[in-house]
């Protein structure tokens, strides 16, 4: 969980999704962080606004990207049972359905493979998130300049260690090096040292 919060930390644009005055979008941002650090009560009350983002608009593909992840969120917080798979399973769709409707739209995709890639291992999710990771790591090649430098860290560190886990240790370094040239975050600069120290 610890490299959704800091992935998505990074990323949170949400700023960009809302149709809302600013005051509206730094509250639906700090729901966001607090459910991604833990609070139950935030992830709830996000969901519901992000819910009314896209009732007012439809085709905002950040916002359902988010509220995908959200639900995730909320699926870890619930007991076992049917409600959390059902949880899961709902934001992993509305996930997959915003890629499907925006899949050249970098921050949608890079919010799902952060969730994704946290997500535990019966959700079956890991070979897709590597699969963005390495997507991404291309678009930003050829034009690093659409990326921010924390985007750019955070997508060169998982499509390094996406690489490693295919087995091309050589490409893995590659890449990898490419995070270190945008230290945007110390705490994830060291995490791509000691990943390149392996």
């Amino acid at each position: 969980m610890c490299n959704i919060i800091i992935g998505l930390t990074s990323l949170l644009g949400i700023a960009e999704l809302l149709a809302a005055p600013a005051a509206d979008e730094r509250e639906v941002n700090e729901l966001y962080r607090r459910g991604l650090a833990g609070d139950k009560a935030a992830v709830v009350e996000c969901i519901d606004r992000l819910e009314a983002v896209l009732k007012s608009d439809g085709g905002n593909q950040l916002a359902r990207v988010y509220l995908g992840s959200a639900y995730t969120l909320r699926s870890r917080d619930l007991g076992f049972g049917p409600k959390k798979l059902e949880a899961l399973n709902h934001g992993i769709a509305l996930m997959d359905e915003a890629v499907s409707a925006a899949p050249n739209n970098a921050k949608v995709r890079l919010a799902r493979a952060l969730t994704t890639q946290s997500l535990p291992f019966f959700s079956g999710r890991a070979a897709s998130s590597r699969k963005d990771f390495q997507m991404l790591a291309n678009a930003a090649q050829r034009s690093p300049e659409k990326f921010g430098e924390g985007d750019l860290q955070i997508i060169f560190y998982h499509a390094g260690l996406a690489a490693r886990t295919n087995g091309n240790r050589a490409e893995a370094a590659a890449v990898l090096q490419q995070a270190l040239r945008h230290p945007a975050d110390p705490v994830l600069a060291k995490k791509v040292e000691a990943a390149l120290a392996k």
